[in-house]
């Protein structure tokens, strides 16, 4: 009488591919998560523009400081700064044209866009701006998880001129995207950007 080994129980086959896939998940989820976060940033090669652009919203002004940083290396002519209206007269654009000032940038080099109140409302005002002034090429300065959506949004809605992506260093205490879900802060941030990009791409107003 021959020996039929007999298939083992459904539940237990359940349990191992269960155990499978989460052994699959372990391993390889960090490396996509980082890889995704990694995907958010775009930074080209320097080259020399007509202008550098500090894109409105960081409160501590890093932004600021790497255009002043670009156009003291000579590598744009003018510096463009955004802001916004605030409480008691108050025009964060202002502030930062002072900030820029204080670090080596010419008054009358410095433009303040003065309703920037997201991407797309600065690239609106950038385009006019630039067909104003005869500019043809400007560096993008912005976070870096906000560089590739900068970039894109800039060159959909001023399609006729050149952008270069330059944005901050993702250095802490600043957001990183290495293994950005275990830090609540990076993990908002990094939320929040996908699904700006969600939005953007639908048309919306960021």
């Amino acid at each position: 009488m021959s020996f039929i080994p007999r298939r083992p129980p459904r539940h237990l086959l359940r349990l191992l591919v269960l155990l499978a896939v989460a052994a699959l998940l372990y391993f390889y989820s960090a490396p996509v998560f980082n890889a995704a976060a990694r995907s958010l940033i775009r930074v080209d090669a320097p080259a020399p523009a007509d202008v550098v652009i500090a894109l409105g919203g960081d409160a501590r002004c890093m932004r600021e400081r790497r255009a002043a940083e670009i156009f003291n290396r000579g590598l744009a002519r003018h510096v463009i700064v955004s802001g916004v209206p605030y409480a008691w007269g108050v025009h964060t654009g202002d502030a930062a044209k002072r900030y820029v000032e204080s670090l080596g940038v010419p008054a009358e080099r410095i433009t303040v866009l003065r309703d920037a109140w997201n991407t797309r409302r600065e690239a609106m005002d950038v385009n006019e701006l630039m067909r104003a002034q005869g500019w043809n090429r400007a560096i993008l300065v912005t976070s870096p998880f906000h560089s590739r959506r900068a970039h894109y949004t800039f060159r959909r809605y001023a399609a006729e001129y050149t952008f270069i992506s330059m944005p901050l260093e993702p250095e802490p205490p600043e957001w990183q995207p290495e293994r950005w879900w275990s830090r609540r802060g990076d993990l908002g941030i990094t939320v929040r950007e996908y699904l700006s990009w969600i939005n953007t791409l639908a048309g919306g107003w960021r």
